[in-house]
């Protein structure tokens, strides 16, 4: 019998388990990204570890990062985005367990670098497995929205885990993602579809989509560079102040980590909605007055935060600035960045500006070691970070002044991330 000819082209069903898998690895993603803040201090004293190599559990990560991620999507056509994710998924658990197991400085920094650089493979090639799997309409921007949400969930979660863990044992922080990412990686092995490597070659006079030629459009240089001196301020502040509330303050890292919530929690809170509030307010406005406000929050840290005899009453007006910067400026900016760029560019510029995120904390990590280590106490090193936020404040306030042309024309682009997900920020990046 053949097909009934009344009846309509087969329904495309959403593949929701599939979602769920690769929302629960950018859960785990997002919590490698702030466990280490709070669980520093205690493997420092563990391993007997200078501040110089301490800071790089932090500065590690991201540096694996940056690296990898400008290939992730060639990966992904080369090899295939299965296989891509598959593979990072495996060696994420195996940096895990060996970051576990170390028992020097070398061995956890270089665990750091190699899961960084598998998040930075897992987090967008999970986006574009699921933009490839979920009909476009109501159903994916609900994938995606969920996705984000997950990435900014993690950051919180990863403080709190880390807070109660390493009270425990700190080898608990660095094993906590060994069984869960080993199970997403046998559910992902079952879900996530088969897709074969794309194997292309470059055609004759299309425009290249290297960083000369991103570097072009003002407005995603601004960005770029707003973000990274952000991000790093953000980041390193957090690092410093973790590091004196434990040395000097004998905080527990349970106190360290509820006084570190707000800094995390309002992104997580409105991470549904972050979009809608940059849109509303404007991009440039919204970047500029989050960038603003991160250099209020750096200059209301105590220079004693957390030391001998101070409560966690003094660091709190600074986190709960800091959370609110962070939800004003950072899908802010990332719509900045992709906002100026043709349509064909748009993955490249978004894998651009994200490497520039995180190089913000990779550059600011060696300085603020030395300053602390030379020092009595934190003050250079939160100077430090606080005129480092203030550069990328000042490159934010910018695009508010009239300029002429931002760069070589692009096409319009729709103001929203549920109907542009390749804006959806790949990690908190914290960004996280």
């Amino acid at each position: 019998m053949g097909p009934d000819p009344v009846a309509g082209p087969a329904v495309r069903r959403t593949p929701w388990a599939l979602v769920c898998v690769l929302a629960a690895t950018m859960l785990v993603d997002a919590l490698e990204v702030s466990a280490a803040v709070v669980s520093a201090p205690v493997v420092g004293d563990a391993l007997a570890l200078a501040p110089a190599v301490l800071f790089w559990l932090v500065g590690g990560f991201a540096a694996g990062f940056a690296a990898v991620l400008p290939w992730a999507a060639a990966l992904g056509r080369r090899f295939g985005r299965r296989r891509v994710q598959l593979v990072a998924l495996a060696v994420f658990a195996l940096a895990s367990a060996a970051s576990a197991a170390a028992d020097s400085g070398g061995w956890l920094i270089l665990g750091r670098v190699v899961k960084g650089a598998c998040v930075a493979l897992t987090a967008p090639t999970g986006l574009a497995i699921i933009l490839a799997a979920v009909p476009d309409g109501p159903d994916r921007r609900r994938a995606v929205s969920g996705y984000a949400l997950c990435g900014t969930a993690g950051f919180c979660g990863g403080l709190l885990l880390a807070g109660l863990l390493t009270g425990v044992d700190w080898r608990l922080v660095p094993a906590l993602p060994v069984p869960a990412a080993l199970l997403l990686l046998v559910l992902a092995a079952r879900l996530v579809p088969h897709d074969p490597p794309v194997r292309q070659r470059a055609r004759p006079g299309r425009p290249s989509a290297g960083p000369r030629v991103l570097w072009r459009y003002r407005p995603l240089r601004r960005a770029a560079l707003t973000a990274a001196a952000f991000n790093g301020a953000y980041v390193v502040l957090l690092l410093v102040t973790a590091w004196q509330a434990h040395h000097r303050g004998g905080w527990t890292p349970s106190r360290t980590a509820l006084v570190f919530l707000p800094a995390a929690a309002p992104a997580a809170l409105t991470a549904l909605w972050s979009a809608r509030i940059a849109v509303r307010l404007g991009p440039d406005r919204s970047a500029a007055a989050g960038a603003v406000l991160a250099v209020v929050g750096c200059l209301l840290v105590p220079r004693d935060a957390g030391a001998a005899g101070s409560g966690a009453a003094g660091l709190l007006p600074a986190t709960a600035v800091l959370g609110l910067a962070f939800l004003l400026a950072f899908t802010a900016l990332h719509l900045q960045a992709v906002d100026a760029v043709p349509e064909e560019l748009r993955p490249a510029a978004t894998a651009f500006y994200q490497t520039c995120v995180q190089a913000g904390p990779v550059l600011l990590t060696a300085p603020a070691a030395a300053l602390v280590t030379a020092g009595a106490d934190i003050g250079p090193a939160v100077w430090l970070v606080t005129a480092v936020a203030a550069a990328g404040a000042l490159v934010a306030v910018t695009g508010l002044l009239p300029s002429g042309p931002p760069g070589p024309p692009s096409t319009p682009r729709p103001r929203s991330l549920h109907d542009d997900p390749s804006v959806v920020p790949y990690v908190r990046d914290g960004g996280r």
